[in-house]
């Protein structure tokens, strides 16, 4: 008779925190640039929206850490 198999385990850390940062960074970068189209240079708005986006990312990306510690 086949035994049952089993679930592989579900991982603690969420997929939201898993794209964080690159997420931030696409979307900084593109809305940054969208920004900078707006105000006259593309280029500088899109570095600002880069660094911002990343900087978000890293705090999504920190709230995932502490939510997948309080599952273990």
């Amino acid at each position: 008779m086949n035994e049952p198999t089993k679930r592989p385990p579900q991982s603690a850390f969420p997929l939201w925190g898993t794209i964080a940062i690159p997420g931030g960074l696409l979307w900084g970068t593109a809305l940054g640039a969208g920004a900078g189209l707006l105000f006259g240079n593309l280029v500088i708005g899109a570095l600002i929206g880069a660094g911002v986006g990343v900087g978000v990312g890293f705090t999504v990306f920190a709230a995932a850490i502490v939510i997948a510690s309080g599952k273990v």
